[in-house]
């Protein structure tokens, strides 16, 4: 059967691993005597998948995190963004968020709709999605237009 292992290789490949030496584990200990206690599974992994070094716990960590910066230049772009993103007025901040989000959401509903008209030809709903998705371009374009019109007000008056 394919899930139990042929007896004869087993055997034939115990013998072949002992002539040639003790066979080391990943203790140090030689297991050449254990070999009888362990699956077939277990012995052809050993023979086939190497020892995986972890790492040594007396070795110092010398790899950066992926959130440092790896250079001074990139460090000095991190500086400037933020100091950046702190001058910039929240209103703005907050209007260019929900711009944003409301373009996304449009793009979302749209396409959608047109995947529920085009894959189940549900045409109501899929219409509906992207009627809704229309609305949301359309809240978008509003609130990008009265963001607009209160920064030339506060700026020209």
């Amino acid at each position: 059967m394919p899930s139990e292992p042929p007896t004869e290789i087993a055997a034939n490949s115990d013998s072949g691993d002992q002539s040639s030496g003790e066979d080391v584990g990943a203790d140090g200990a030689a297991e050449s005597g254990d070999r009888d206690d362990r699956s077939y599974e277990q012995r052809v992994m050993d023979r086939l998948v190497p020892d995986i070094d972890v790492g040594d716990a007396n070795k110092p960590d010398t790899h950066k995190a992926d959130g440092e910066p790896k250079n001074d230049a990139e460090a000095d772009a991190d500086a400037e963004l933020a100091d950046a993103l702190e001058e910039i007025d929240d209103d703005l901040l907050t209007a260019f968020i929900r711009i944003v989000v409301s373009i996304k959401a449009g793009i979302l509903l749209v396409s959608i709709g047109l995947l529920i008209i085009g894959f189940q030809g549900l045409l109501a709903v899929g219409g509906g999605f992207i009627a809704v998705g229309c609305l949301a371009f359309a809240h978008a374009a509003q609130r990008y237009w009265s963001h607009k019109q209160t920064r030339q007000q506060v700026g020209g008056g």
